[in-house]
């Protein structure tokens, strides 16, 4: 809509802007210009509220039942952990909703506003719709704005789209239904005047701009369940469910047997409780932890400690191009003048390369070109650009540390950083003295400087540079080889083919042109004729990959995890990018998607075809969060990485939300789940291997716990059944939990792991794991039956019989942990070397049974008895040959199969 339009709707008059009057009145329609605040929960009602699920009322249950049954320690302790882990999860809920209070970080405190006919310097959340702002360099804009005019006016809009480079703006109304990045009378809150002046009138404010929606869309915004939550409840509904039974069958059988009450109800009781995992939780928390702390070392900050484990079950890796994907540092990759061209070396801002002469014979002549490693002196064209790239520039290049940056444009700043790889630096060309600037201006496509040679007396010229369109028009010379020769039409059609084949390919091309000014045009810069100027050559540039991008990509891919880019930019860009880091769907029919064409899909027709997609060009972040809610709702586990506000909502709405640590926004790293300090793609291929080392750990302790308290479920249930005594006691049970669920479960689930296992993506539960541990469940739980029903049969003592169970029940598991250990791994028994901390547990634990069994005041208080030696053979051969007895069992279950993970489709990058 034409700004007068604007304008008349809102009843404001340009030149005297609102009155008092209506300024009340909008403020009291509208109200104030400002982000609204989210109400906080109180604390203790989110404390509560981490009580809810079914797994921890369980626990919770299971904690209380420990008490009353004697078992004070696990009780205690249970008890403590559920306590801390409901804190850290109030803390965190806590946190997120401080989140969306940053956004008004993004708000400038004052505005210059014109209102009754005069300039003031007002609060910007004084501001409403229909008053007029002017804006300057440096300003942040106060509210969703159209212009009005604009001068030079260029636009940081990188907190909004991601893309950091500068977007010119004019007051022209912007054609059609276009994306946000592309709506140039448009300015937005949040975003920054990197250049020029504007005039406009405001039509939005507070929670109705772009930013306020944002921040809706991060209030409304709610995580689901993890994979491995979901799994801790299947588990637990499950278990508890047997466990009733098995607790109900032994209180019937043993009434129906003339046990006493008093003692069938503990020993049920304790058959309940005990067939519970109660020490899953800590056995969850302390692989998540010990994962976060490797991480830690590979700079990346896990904020959640689920995060890598659900990273581990990704599926897609949405990703943001600029700062994640590619360096955020414009790069000039080639030069071509008429005749010459040269690729040019390095990367970023760092002036460390060099120039290196390719044959590129279709442009003009095709004269002879540089050598490679030929000084650059030795082309004048080349040096002419080199000289104008430094002159006709604005910004520096700063030396910070070991890296570089710059101030300023960055566009600029990569012409820099050519000149200097070229061997022309600002300091050397100190002599040369800038008269007047012709700024950049959108309509006019280039920027002009007049400088005067102070060194060979009266010398002026006039340099520019800008599109190679604007520039060829102001052009009817050319020079190659140091002489100027009239352009022919043949010529500039042929220089124009020459700049969108680098346009072709993603570049950013820029022409170079000068002229030698007149003596009597010295005194009349004002006013300059860039006309019969000369041109001398083109640059072109990129933002580009990070040097270890491409290997991350694929590693990835082999992973079965796709990467997919969601960006702002251009279509050309993105898949020019994509292709170079081997991003699926580079140039294949259906693989790109835009943010327009994404408008006109219905979600039905956008979830049928966002598998097939790679690459999302000119993106909004509600084009983002709608990409990620339509993968997680066709099953995907999705990561989503970025840096900027923009991103914010979707990494929030994502499985696994993912910062840039240097590059991201307060706001992006403060909704993330994983914080990467090196700003990394590679760090998130590490998180989703280590995540699937953490998954493989929390299995194998898993595994462990579950094939123990089945064998308790099955001995004391089936004893009950058959009229033999109770073989064991409630405070055996608990004793042995402790010793079998504690450092051995928590030794398993600190293990880092085998990177063979990380190239499948491994459930935590799964057919193949049930069948593992009712097979060694069911064989434990015999051999322990077996044993205890023989000393009672050779005339041991009831006691004596109950120990030898008990103690077949503890070593059988004690020496499984090495079995579950070397699950999935090349690792030997017999390497003791790779397992000392596993073999320090485990002697702890032994010395533990011995300890329980032989001293006497601990037999007494666990109402166990010293076990004659001669039936430690029998305990130890049962204990020992559960693992090699389930083998054949299992082979014959599974077939040949033996593998505990479950494959994956690797995504191809071809």
């Amino acid at each position: 809509m034409p700004w007068e339009s604007v304008t008349e709707q809102l009843r404001v008059n340009v030149q005297r802007g609102l009155t008092a009057a209506q300024v009340n009145d909008l403020r009291s329609r509208h109200g104030i210009n400002r982000l609204a605040e989210k109400e906080q929960t109180p604390w203790i009602v989110s404390y509560a509220s981490q009580f809810k699920e079914f797994t921890t009322l369980i626990l919770l249950g299971t904690s209380v039942l420990a008490l009353f049954t004697g078992g004070l320690f696990d009780g205690l302790a249970m008890g403590a952990v559920l306590l801390a882990n409901a804190a850290i999860g109030t803390f965190q809920e806590r946190k997120a909703e401080r989140i969306v209070e940053s956004l008004n970080q993004f708000q400038p405190p004052v505005s210059k506003v014109i209102r009754d006919g005069a300039e003031q310097n007002i609060d910007a959340t004084d501001l409403v719709p229909g008053d007029i702002v002017c804006l300057e360099p440096g300003d942040r804009v106060p509210a969703d704005i159209r212009l009005i005019r604009a001068w030079n006016l260029e636009v940081n809009e990188s907190a909004l789209t991601g893309e950091s480079v500068p977007v010119a703006k004019q007051e022209t109304e912007a054609e059609g239904d276009c994306p946000l990045s592309e709506r140039s009378c448009m300015l937005y809150m949040g975003t920054d005047i990197s250049r020029g002046k504007a005039l406009g009138v405001v039509v939005q404010t507070g929670m109705n701009t772009e930013f306020g929606h944002l921040m809706s869309m991060l209030k409304t915004n709610e995580k689901t369940a993890t994979p491995l939550q979901e799994k801790v409840t299947s588990i637990s509904k499950k278990f508890v469910k047997w466990a009733f039974i098995a607790g109900s069958v032994v209180f019937v059988s043993g009434l129906l047997r003339g046990v006493p009450i008093p003692e069938l109800v503990s020993t049920s009781i304790t058959l309940i409780a005990s067939a519970i995992p109660e020490g899953l939780p800590v056995t969850i928390t302390i692989a998540l932890s010990a994962g976060i702390f490797r991480m830690s070392r590979k700079n990346a900050l896990v904020r959640k400690l689920s995060a890598l484990e659900t990273l581990g079950h990704a599926t897609i890796i949405c990703t943001d191009k600029t700062g994640t994907l590619t360096k955020n540092e414009m790069t000039v990759k080639q030069v071509a003048a008429v005749g010459h061209a040269w690729e040019v070396s390095g990367s970023g801002y760092d002036p460390a390369g060099g120039f290196r002469g390719i044959n590129r014979t279709d442009v003009g002549s095709g004269q002879p070109d540089l050598a490679a490693n030929e000084s650059t002196s030795a082309q004048p064209e080349l040096q002419r650009i080199l000289q104008i790239a430094c002159l006709c520039n604005n910004s520096k290049l700063i030396k910070e540390g070991s890296g570089w940056s710059i101030q300023g444009d960055p566009t600029e700043g990569a012409l820099l950083a050519m000149a200097h790889k070229g061997g022309v630096k600002p300091e050397q060309l100190t002599h040369w003295h800038r008269g007047a600037e012709v700024p950049f201006d959108s309509g006019t496509g280039k920027m002009s400087v007049v400088c005067k040679d102070t060194s060979s007396g009266q010398a002026c010229y006039i340099f520019s540079k800008g599109s190679v369109e604007s520039i060829l028009r102001r052009c009817s010379r050319y020079q190659q080889n140091g002489e100027v020769h009239p352009l022919t039409m043949e010529l500039r059609a042929d220089i124009l083919k020459e700049s969108e084949r680098l346009a072709s390919g993603a570049l950013r091309v820029l022409g170079f042109a000068y002229r030698a000014l007149e003596a009597e045009e010295h005194e009349q810069q004002e006013d300059l004729d860039e006309r019969e100027m000369i041109y001398v050559g083109m640059a072109g540039m990129i933002d580009p990959p990070k040097a270890d991008v491409r290997q991350s990509i694929e590693e990835a891919l082999s992973l079965g995890v796709k990467p997919v880019m969601i960006t702002g930019d251009h279509p050309i860009t993105a898949i020019a990018i994509a292709e170079q880091i081997g991003i699926t769907g580079g140039n294949r029919p259906g693989q790109v998607l835009t943010g327009h064409e994404l408008d006109r899909m219905s979600d039905e027709e956008l979830e049928q075809s966002v598998d097939q997609v790679s690459i999302f060009a000119r993106m909004t972040p509600e084009h983002k969060l709608r990409i990620v809610s339509l993968l997680r709702k066709k099953g995907h586990i999705v990561a989503m990485t970025g840096d900027g506000v923009n991103d914010s909502p979707a990494i929030k709405r994502a499985d696994v939300g993912i910062a840039m640590g240097r590059a991201g926004t307060e706001v992006s790293k403060a909704t993330a789940d994983i914080v990467l300090k090196e700003d990394h793609f590679g760090s998130i291929v590490e998180g989703v291997k280590e995540g699937r080392t953490i998954i493989g750990n929390i299995r194998k302790a898993l595994g462990c716990l579950l094939t123990g308290n089945l064998a308790e479920i099955l001995v004391t249930s089936t004893a009950v059944i058959l009229g033999m005594p109770i073989p064991l006691v409630p405070i055996q049970i608990l004793l042995m939990n402790m010793l079998t669920d504690a450092l051995p479960a928590m030794v398993l689930a600190v293990n880092p792991g085998s990177k063979a296992k990380r190239t499948k993506r491994a459930n935590i539960v799964d057919k193949p794991l049930y069948r593992k541990v009712i097979t060694r469940g069911v064989l434990l739980g015999a051999g322990s039956l077996g044993l205890f029903g023989l000393a009672l049969a050779s005339g041991q003592p009831v006691a004596v019989a109950q120990s030898v169970a008990f103690a077949t029940l503890v070593a059988g598991q004690l020496i499984q942990t090495f079995s579950w250990r070397q699950e999935d791994t090349e690792q030997k028994v017999g390497d003791w070397s790779k397992d000392r901390f596993l073999v320090g547990a485990l002697s702890i634990s032994w010395l533990a049974l011995l300890g329980a069994l032989y001293v006497p005041p601990l037999n007494q208080f666990f109402h166990t008895a010293p076990i004659p030696l001669h039936l430690w053979g029998p305990i130890l051969l049962v204990a020992g040959s559960i693992s090699w007895l389930s083998r054949p069992i299992l082979s014959l279950l599974e077939g040949k199969e033996q593998t505990t993970g479950t494959a994956v489709p690797v995504y191809s990058a071809a």
